[in-house]
């Protein structure tokens, strides 16, 4: 009997995330050359803009750094992006001046009318191989690996190290070990 690449996880051309991330990436470019060739917007301001699209009241900043899983550095950075653009718009609050609501603007609702159909299409061209019954599979078993891997974080998490991207390495292993060419 021969294993399934899922089963085998033999090579990393096996790994079920370096698969995923080879789909996105195959996916992800087209939706990238439609945002920033046809419209002048990255993929993460899309992925914003459809965030707020979704919540017509608005969202703090720190909320929809939440739901796109994103650092509040990264998601300002594209927040004052979109900003510029006149995509959204910014509210702050009457009881906490440090605090903003974020909206789609007039703009950003014109651009969401004109994109989201396009990438749909995408999604709908990609998703054509499968059969109705086996969309429903997909969703169902993306949900499944979605919930394991978020209860598998919760047990993992806590053990695994903090991450030191400056240096390449674990923040744990940065403090042991000394860079090469570092006086310290």
């Amino acid at each position: 009997m021969t294993l399934s690449p899922s089963q085998r996880l033999a090579s990393v051309d096996d790994l079920l995330l370096y698969r995923i991330g080879q789909l996105s990436a195959a996916a992800g470019a087209m939706v990238v050359r439609l945002c920033e060739g046809g419209y002048g917007i990255t993929r993460r301001e899309w992925g914003m803009l459809a965030q707020l699209h979704a919540h017509p009241e608005g969202l703090l900043s720190s909320a929809l750094a939440e739901r796109m899983h994103r650092d509040r550095a990264r998601t300002s950075r594209a927040i004052t992006a979109l900003l510029r653009k006149k995509l959204i718009v910014r509210t702050t609050l009457p009881h906490d001046r440090r605090s903003a609501r974020v909206s789609v603007s007039p703009a950003g609702q014109a651009l969401y009318a004109q994109l989201m159909p396009q990438i749909q299409d995408i999604n709908s061209r990609i998703l054509s191989v499968l059969s109705s019954a086996e969309a429903a599979a997909l969703d169902d078993a993306l949900e499944r690996l979605r919930q394991q891997a978020l209860a598998l974080q919760e047990t993992l998490g806590p053990d695994l190290p903090k991450a030191d991207r400056r240096r390449g390495r674990s923040a744990s292993a940065s403090a042991r070990a000394p860079v090469q060419g570092s006086t310290t």
